[in-house]
């Protein structure tokens, strides 16, 4: 696009009001002669109503005359045996009597088309069915429309004109059964189209005056505007030298912000992808190696959370000064988004790679000094290689993201560099992530029951355990669906779906007449997170119209030591409801005992890690015999889960505890197995 100089802006000025007169003028003459058209048009849109409207009003009344008339006729004359006869002999006297203005006049045909009355007297007795004009048979017309309408209707057609060629009329006519025949009016359209005309030309002569005032007006703006045009021609070329430095200035500040990342001065996504696909060009040229990093920090959230933005955004900051240090001039770095940085390594060898980003986590655990406290932060890192794990741009990115994610689930603060075996893995977890949603749909999910036995071989309840009927994978435990299911943010669906059917499933076993006790659902922390899950859990106990003191609800002691107001505030409605909440894998957390007693907690299941070794494993001993003691001095029942062998349940029951579960009564089973084996014993003994 060429720009403009600074001298030529004078010219410009003084050339663009001449322009901008003449197109108004010419605006002003379009607008002004389509105004006046739209008004005429309106008016003759009203005057062809009224005249519409005054004409059917007209030829209704004299149809009705004719009507009346022919009536008393046919009345005098019905004992006559030739009274039709005589009444269309009287009938063509008395109308031809009958003459309006504007051409009007009475016709008569019978139902067949004859002509029993016309104003033309040659068409009498004539049969004038199929006469047509413009391929419209306009009789038929006639009697057809009247027949439809034996109360009269209005028709439009063209019609015979005495003084010429044929014209537009519009017609009211009304069918008289005793003789059948129809009697109708009409008036001819042509002095409508005199009254327009007559309307048009005045128009005309209007707009011809205005165009004219307006051509005067327009010549004299001209003059005037040329004048102060020239005055400020010598400003304005002044002024546009200084936006034109502007204009530049902004232009370099528009490039900043399209191709570098605002707060930490990186590069942006789409820079760093532009700058990959160039250097994948000039490596395969020259057939060289890239090296893409992926960077996720970890832990950020918790920062963010904690402290505020203000310092997330001190902490992106020092990240990318970091990475700068660490890396070459060479080296491509992006701020991908949120915490998420791009690298890209050129003219590297790969035996360095592992070395600079070695480099680069060590630098990243310096300490970081936020309100006066030290903070230390780490990263998760993933590597793709080109041309060996693919050559193409986005899908190098998505290979470093994927083994990104597998140095987060290896602990953090670390680096892997990217493998194909990785992708199977990742597609097998977006398979299981959508094939969810589909057992959501169509109920894939079955309960299993495992009971819980008091320390008189008596049940005392159940553990209700969730399974998957995968429809080719078979029965597939929690581990498999459950970490997918947080993920997806279903869980929360999943585990009200457990609720319901454990009811639903406990009431059907209390109506055949069993005892199963008390039944033990587990929660996940996200339930809690949910402001609306205790009103949703209340809503499954009305509906259901269940007892709650059968309902424990469980939750692991890791998720209870999160957001530890909440909770409380949470779990203390749902024990109002009359539910009894359980810390599940009791042991395994850090739980704080002063917070313990805050918690309206009703039992304690120490976790399995815990009795599986006993009795070989004298730490376990110790540390089982402590959680007991402990909840015994805090008034709380113990449930120890994971029981195998005949030592391990002589040593639960021995020391103290409540109530037990594990494999040496049963594995978790099907709700007809679970009746068969621990209902139908009246006692509920194993």
């Amino acid at each position: 696009m060429e720009i403009i100089k600074p001298k030529n802006i004078s010219k410009f000025i003084m050339i663009l009001p001449i322009i901008g007169i003449f197109v108004t003028i010419i605006l002003i003459t379009t607008v002004t002669t389509y105004t006046i058209k739209h008004n005429f048009q309106k008016e003759k849109q009203q005057i062809t109503k009224e005249f519409m409207h005054n004409l059917k009003i007209t030829t209704k009344k004299r149809v009705e005359l004719a009507y009346n008339i022919i009536d008393a006729l046919y009345k005098n004359n019905q004992n006559d045996k030739d009274s039709y006869k005589k009444t269309i002999i009287i009938l063509r006297k008395v109308l031809d009597k009958l003459r309006w203005d504007k051409k009007g006049y009475i016709f008569v045909f019978d139902y067949k088309g004859n002509t029993i009355y016309h104003i033309n007297k040659k068409f009498l007795n004539q049969n004038r069915w199929n006469i047509k004009r413009n391929g419209v048979a306009i009789v038929k017309l006639i009697i057809t429309s009247a027949l439809a309408h034996p109360n009269g209707t209005y028709v439009k057609y063209l019609a015979y004109n005495p003084d010429g060629k044929p014209l537009e009329k519009i017609s009211f006519v009304k069918v008289y059964k005793p003789l059948k025949i129809v009697i109708g009016n009409g008036v001819y359209l042509d002095y409508l189209d005199k009254k327009l005309l007559k309307k048009q030309k005045a128009k005309e002569q209007l707009l011809h005056e205005l165009i004219q005032k307006i051509i005067i007006i327009s010549i004299i703006i001209l003059i005037t505007m040329s004048i102060i045009m020239l005055y400020f021609s010598y400003k304005l070329k002044n002024l546009f030298k200084q936006y034109d430095t502007a204009i530049n200035k902004e232009k370099q500040n528009l490039f900043q912000k399209a191709n570098f990342d605002t707060l930490t001065g990186l590069h942006n996504r789409a820079h760093f992808l532009f700058e990959l696909k160039e250097h994948i060009n000039i490596a395969r040229r020259e057939n060289k190696q890239l090296f893409i990093l992926f960077l996720d920090l970890d832990h950020f959230k918790e920062i963010n959370d904690s402290l505020g933005h203000q310092y997330g955004d001190k902490v992106l900051k020092v990240v990318a000064k970091r990475l700068k240090q660490v890396l070459r001039n060479t080296d491509i770095i992006a701020r991908f988004g949120g915490d998420e940085f791009a690298i890209l390594l050129t003219h590297t060898h790969s035996d360095d790679v592992p070395y600079i980003t070695n480099k680069i986590l060590k630098k990243l655990k310096e300490p970081l000094l936020l309100k006066n406290n030290n903070y230390y932060i780490s990263a998760s890192i993933g590597i793709s290689t080109f041309p060996q794990d693919s050559e193409k741009s986005l899908t190098l990115i998505k290979y470093a993201d994927i083994a990104m994610y597998k140095s987060k689930a290896a602990g953090k603060d670390r680096f892997t560099f990217y493998n194909p075996e990785m992708l199977k893995e990742a597609d097998k977890k977006l398979s299981i992530k959508n094939e969810l949603f589909e057992a959501m749909k169509s109920q894939q999910f079955k309960l299993f029951f495992q009971p819980q036995i008091d320390s008189k071989n008596k049940l005392f309840g159940m553990e209700t355990l969730i399974r998957w009927e995968h429809p080719t994978k078979g029965l597939l435990p929690p581990i498999e669906f459950i970490p997918h299911a947080i993920e997806l943010g279903i869980i929360d669906s999943i585990d009200l779906w457990v609720i319901k059917q454990s009811i639903i499933q406990h009431k059907k076993w209390q109506k055949q007449g069993y005892n199963p006790g008390v039944i033990s659902c587990n929660i996940t922390m996200y339930q809690i997170e949910k402001n609306n899950f205790y009103k949703d859990l209340q809503k499954i106990i009305n509906d259901l119209n269940f007892n709650p003191k059968f309902l424990n609800l469980e939750i692991t002691e890791e998720s209870l030591m999160k957001k530890t107001k909440k909770t409380i505030e949470v779990l203390n409605k749902i024990t109002q409801l009359g539910v009894n909440i359980n810390i599940d894998d009791f042991g395994t957390g850090y739980s704080s005992l002063s917070y313990l007693k805050k918690l309206p907690v009703k039992k304690l299941k120490i976790d399995r890690n815990f009795i599986k070794d006993i009795p070989h494993d004298k730490d376990d001993i110790i540390l089982t015999k402590t959680i007991i003691n402990l909840a015994k001095n805090l008034n709380l029942e113990i449930i120890a889960e994971g029981i195998e062998t005949e030592i391990q349940k002589e040593f639960i029951f021995s020391n103290g505890a409540d109530y037990i579960q594990g494999f040496y009564f049963s594995p978790p089973i099907d709700a007809s197995e679970f009746e068969e084996k621990f209902l139908k014993d009246i006692n509920g003994s194993k």
